[in-house]
């Protein structure tokens, strides 16, 4: 029984081994195992990250090679000697074996014979064209080779194109090199002439003129080095003359290579600034063709505008020159932002045309490819780390659900930009993604941001000015919700101020501006105006500018504050929304209280120590009322490149307070690149005219802090950095000439050395005591004092001016940037202004004898019958008896004093300075760094002054002028 039950299972027995066996033998197409063999730095892990191949999957060679060309792609091993193949594993299946030969690391890069580019330029010019080649970056040949034609196309811009480009690689180690770049610049090529041949219609100089990169060798291009030969920039700028010429209606001109003829060294022999060179003749073949007109302009595949207004937007028109530019500006330019607006983000113009030599006329068909209107589904930003999205989004005219308008988002560009959070947002840093098929398209604004907060210290020493120190910190971006905050502080032993200020650009989410300004401050002064005084040595006011100069110190005091309000005019209209969207209304009150103390001596108990008081003001309020209007298309706040801006004001004083003037004024500036650059060249210009008119009648104050009822401090005077460059601050107005004169009361002889008062006596008596006729000689009424032969001038400032500036920037690295400018203003009067009498406060003071020689004798002789005493009285009066140095008998010192009252007769009626003889023009160059950290460039500027008044003889002339000035200052002109 058991055997039959064994032979029954032993096939059984058997198959089961069989299926056993095979189980555990290895298929021979299975990978058996994934090897990485030849790498040093690079972790085996790491590179099977990039291998698909796995054990126990079936071997495929098209696999494998893909894994291999996986972990070529990473850069880090050399293609020609790595390798993947395959063995026998030792179980029957497959081993799978990637050898790689990992690239060594650059630790050196060495520039041999580099003299005319820095490592730097070289270093970001690598980075520019993406060429891999940097310290601790893989050695690659194929990418060094890449770098040594960059290498030559740099120098070849420094005007050596013959430069020789080599390289070394030496081994530091088993896994790292150093790469040294053997350079022989050779000389530099400088361009000696720009020929033409084979024009006949315009001059080889006009073809010149349209080059703006390359020109011929002279002395402006020492500066400039715009006569180093570079074939790149030669050959944009032949295309420029290609431009040039189809503008003209050339539009089929043919432009040959340029042929080079070397002829020696050029170049000037100028010290330390000479240039010279291998120099080269440029000689270019050209036909301009047929001038051609345009002929029949057809439109098709256009449904959204009809054929009229498609050609009234390309500005094409039968008859006329057929020009490049026309063309270029209408149909590419203008008739794509025409679809755009609406929604057509695709529509492409093409033009085919058909020209007719016969009568020379070029006819078109413009062909549009509309495509199909988009509606924005997102609208998302990007870097913007502090600024909150609803802040940008509400500068956005455009938003989630409306039809794409390319107008609208053009212009909200430009409203971020005039925020000045960020960096220059361009086109290139708006991505664009649509979907074609549900006609949707998503934003992405890319944004960069400033610095937002700016601090900035000042301080200072001066012997009138004191000594002090200040801090101004701003904001522009208040914890990212658009708002500004700026605090002003400065404190010192003469002077005091506080500013507070701050803005809501969008009032309860609304777009309303909202002000608010508080400031305070004080400053002590010393009144140098309108003062000639008799002081008695012995009455202590001459100790007080000797000894103790601050109480001889006026204090201005100043409290006020400003509320402003102002909205975009197209939240109050809709018309002509392309200017509204750019301008705003406002309005706003400002009110301040300002009055001058007297110096501490003249407030005291003693009057003997008074001094002249020059400056007298009351306690003056200022109620002000400004409704403003702006236009605004700048592309920045600070240094824009682009757009205009104009600003009026009609500020009104009288709605309350004591000023009462009518304050009209008109700003406009303009910004244009002229050199399209990351950082443009730009040409700015600003014009500003105000005029200042007094009503009503003002404020008693004795002095010139009024000037025809307008406070002195209203009144205008050109000078300084922000206005006319090369003039001292406030150093133009008109002047006016003064009378002074002055009236003694309450005369009396004073007895040196015993200070006793003499009494009067009746004439003829001999008494120990004064003559009255003595006493009436030294009593003046209104006496003139003043010098005909030495006039005495004063600046009365003017109720007009007008300024103009002109400026030229050129960014030259980095921060530095350097501008020319001209300047020219002037500042007059427009109304006749009445003469002025000043009647200080008197005070008590020596009388001399003749008040046109101010101290010239001040101490006199009396004889015994109380008059004055000649020498030759006093000699034959002197008796053996008389001691040396002693008067006779009867004789004695004496000094008149008395209450003196001076006062000035201003010849405002007569005041010098019409529009022709106040006006002053500036020219010259400024160097200008811009410092991030203050906000605000440092500038040493160059001035030359063609007008200047130099001659310092002539008593009008009350402000040095030169002709030629160096200065620093801090901060902009406009």
């Amino acid at each position: 029984m058991k055997r039959l039950f064994f032979m029954a299972a032993m096939p059984i027995v058997l198959t089961l081994a069989l299926f056993t066996s095979s189980a555990f033998a290895q298929d021979p197409q299975r990978i058996e195992d994934v090897e990485i063999r030849g790498n040093r730095a690079i972790p085996t892990d790491t590179i099977r990250l990039y291998i698909q191949s796995k054990r126990d999957d079936l071997y495929s060679d098209a696999q494998a090679q893909r894994d291999f060309q996986a972990v070529l792609a990473q850069g880090f091993f050399d293609e020609f000697e790595s390798r993947v193949f395959k063995e026998d594993g030792p179980r029957g299946g497959i081993v799978v074996v990637f050898y790689v030969k990992e690239r060594p690391v650059i630790r050196d890069i060495i520039y041999d014979g580099l003299k005319s580019v820095q490592e730097s330029d070289v270093i970001q010019r690598f980075r520019e064209r993406r060429v891999q080649v940097s310290k601790e970056s893989r050695y690659d040949p194929v990418t060094v080779e890449n770098a040594k034609r960059v290498l030559k196309e740099l120098l070849a811009e420094k005007g050596k194109p013959n430069a020789q480009v080599d390289y070394q690689v030496e081994d530091i180690s088993a896994t790292t090199v150093a790469v040294n770049f053997v350079v022989n610049e050779g000389t530099r090529v400088r361009i000696a002439t720009i020929d033409f041949d084979g024009n006949d219609v315009f001059s080889d100089r006009k073809l010149r003129k349209a080059m703006k990169l390359v020109k011929q060798s002279s002395l402006f291009t020492t500066f400039s080095s715009k006569d180093i030969y570079d074939k790149r920039k030669l050959d944009e700028d032949l295309q420029r003359v290609r431009l040039f010429l189809g503008e003209k209606g050339y539009i089929r001109p043919q432009i040959g290579e340029p042929e080079l003829e070397f002829i020696g060294k050029v170049g000037n022999f100028l010290p330390i600034f000479g240039r010279k060179g291998e120099g080269v003749k440029v000689k270019v073949s050209i036909a301009e063709g047929r001038r051609y007109n345009f002929g029949k302009i057809d439109v098709e595949g256009n449904s959204i505008y009809n054929k009229d207004i498609i050609l009234a937007v390309t500005g094409m028109k039968a008859g006329e020159i057929a020009s490049a530019k026309v063309i270029r500006e209408g149909v590419f330019e203008r008739l794509r932002k025409l679809y755009g607006r609406s929604g057509y983000i695709q529509a492409t113009p093409d033009l085919q045309q058909k020209f007719n030599d016969i009568d020379n006329t070029v006819d078109f068909t413009i062909v549009i490819d509309e495509g199909k209107p988009f509606t924005i589904r997102r609208l998302e930003f990007a870097g913007n780390t502090i600024t909150r999205d609803n802040v940008m989004r509400r500068e956005v005219l455009v938003n989630e659900g409306d039809l794409y308008n390319q107008e609208l988002f053009d212009l909200s560009r430009l409203r971020l930009n005039q925020l000045g959070y960020f960096e220059e947002v361009k086109e290139e840093d708006v991505q664009i993604q649509t979907d074609d098929k549900s006609g949707y398209v998503d934003l992405l604004i890319k944004v960069k941001e400033k610095g937002r907060q700016q601090i900035s210290f000042t301080g200072g020493v001066s012997g009138i000015g004191g000594s002090f120190i200040g801090v101004t910190y701003s904001t522009n971006n208040l914890f990212g919700y658009g708002e500004s905050l700026s605090f002003d502080v400065q404190a010192g032993n003469r002077q005091r101020n506080l500013s507070v200020s701050f803005t809501e650009p969008y009032l309860r989410g609304r777009p309303i501006s909202l002000g608010i300004s508080v400031f305070t401050s004080r400053l002590k002064f010393f009144s140098g105006g309108l003062n000639t005084g008799f002081v008695d040595s012995n009455s202590g006011a001459g100790s007080v500018f000797g000894n103790n100069f601050d109480d001889a110190l006026f204090t201005r005091s100043t409290n006020g504050f400003t509320v402003n309000l102002s909205a975009p005019l197209a939240l109050f209209t809709k018309k002509l929304r392309r200017y509204t969207q750019f301008s705003r209304v406002g309005l706003s009150y400002g009110f301040s209280s300002t009055k001058v103390a007297d110096p501490a001596v003249n407030r005291d108990t003693n009057t003997s120590n008074d001094i002249f008081v020059s400056f007298t003001q009351p306690n003056i309020t200022t109620s002000t009322i400004t409704p403003s209007l702006s236009f605004n298309t700048l592309n920045s706040p600070i240094d824009p490149t682009t757009g205009m801006s104009f600003s009026g004001t009609l500020s009104f004083s009288g709605l309350g307070g004591d000023v009462k003037v009518i304050f009209p004024a008109v700003e406009i500036k303009y910004f244009r690149p002229i050199v399209k650059r990351e950082k443009p060249q730009v040409l700015g210009m600003r014009l500003l005219a105000e005029k200042v008119i007094s009503f009503g009648q003002p404020p008693t104050t004795n002095s010139l802090a009024f000037v025809d009822g307008v406070p002195i401090f209203n009144r205008f005077f050109l000078g300084g950095e922000d206005t006319l460059r090369g003039y001292n601050v406030r150093s133009i107005s008109p002047i006016a000439r003064v009378e002074r004169s002055f009236t003694t009361t309450d005369v009396r002889a004073v007895e040196l050395g015993t200070n006793r008062v003499l009494p009067v006596i009746k004439p003829g008596r001999r008494f120990r005591g004064v003559d009255p006729s003595v006493l009436n000689k030294f009593t003046f009424n209104n006496k003139l004092i003043s010098n005909p032969n030495f006039p005495e001038f004063t600046p009365v400032g003017s109720d007009t001016q007008i300024l103009y500036n002109l400026e030229y920037r050129i960014p030259i690295a980095g921060p530095l940037t350097m501008a020319l400018f001209a300047d020219a203003g002037t500042a007059f009067n427009t109304s006749s202004i009445k003469d002025q009498s000043l009647v200080p406060n008197p005070f008590v003071g020596t009388i001399p004898d003749d008040p046109s020689a101010i101290f010239q004798q001040t101490v006199f002789i009396l004889n015994p019958r109380g008059l004055i005493a000649s020498q030759k009285e006093v000699n034959d009066a002197r008796t053996p008896e008389t001691p040396f140095n002693a008067l006779p008998k009867g004789f004695r010192f004496v000094t008149f004093q008395g209450r003196i009252t001076n006062s000035s007769n201003v010849k405002l009626s007569d005041a010098i300075g019409g529009i022709g003889q106040n006006f002053r023009s500036s020219i010259g160059a400024e160097v200008r760094v811009q410092v991030p950290v203050v906000g605000v460039p440092f500038r040493l500027i160059f001035a030359y002054n063609p007008n200047a008044k130099t001659n310092r003889s002539d008593p009008r002339q009350i402000f040095v002028e030169e002709k030629k000035v160096i200065r620093f200052s801090i901060g902009r002109t406009f």
